[in-house]
């Protein structure tokens, strides 16, 4: 009989935790990218290139999600394309069930073997963290041209595609920098500047398309 039960509370224990604490998140349908779209015809960002953003006036607008009880605040559009540095799924707190996975992604100088072959990354805490014995670039060079992001799935292909990104891919990601908030009184807010770090600098990307290269 202990067995029986050891085995019955463990089974409890599996699915709140998986399923009431922190369930899957899926697509997070909002408005958003029909009020703030991308066009068709525009070229495909590259690899040395900045990431391309744009503020939006109407920053204080908040626009639901479907099927969920959060708010979304468009700040900008936003579209790069990097590498990965790495990938980290989460599943504790309000946030992850919004954006389970992180991304720490590189452009410029940080997308380049002979650069990373000299820095280690990690992430944990949706926080992105890079050690180094020696600087192959300037200290600056490096937060500038990385950074971790928190990603939601705006749509079917964006979450397929996100589940599918690994270590050393090339992406392309165009969205929208979001503030993320709640009926409880919780709230999430994004980075709109690639200079920041420490606590607040990661975006918030509510991704419209996710091209894995």
């Amino acid at each position: 009989m202990p067995y029986f039960r050891l085995a019955l509370i463990a089974v409890v224990a599996w699915t709140a935790f998986h399923f009431a604490i922190a369930p899957p998140a899926g697509v997070i349908e909002t408005p958003i990218a029909a009020e703030y779209p991308f066009s068709a015809e525009r070229p495909l960002p590259r690899l040395d290139a900045e990431p391309q953003q744009t503020n939006l006036n109407d920053r204080n607008r908040s626009y639901p999600a479907s099927g969920t009880d959060y708010l979304f605040s468009p700040q900008a559009t936003f579209e790069l394309r990097a590498r990965v540095l790495g990938a980290r799924n989460y599943r504790l707190g309000m946030e992850s069930r919004v954006s389970p996975r992180d991304l720490a992604l590189g452009w410029g100088p940080m997308a380049r073997d002979e650069v990373l072959q000299d820095i280690r990354i990690s992430q944990s805490g949706r926080w992105y963290t890079w050690r180094a014995d020696s600087l192959p670039i300037p200290r600056s060079e490096i937060d500038r041209h990385s950074s971790n992001m928190h990603m939601i799935a705006g749509n079917d292909d964006a979450l397929r595609a996100l589940k599918r990104v690994r270590q050393d891919d090339e992406i392309t990601v165009r969205g929208h920098l979001v503030h993320v908030s709640d009926n409880r009184g919780g709230s999430w807010r994004t980075s709109t500047s690639r200079t920041d770090t420490g606590d607040g600098a990661c975006e918030i990307v509510l991704i419209d398309e996710l091209i894995i290269h």
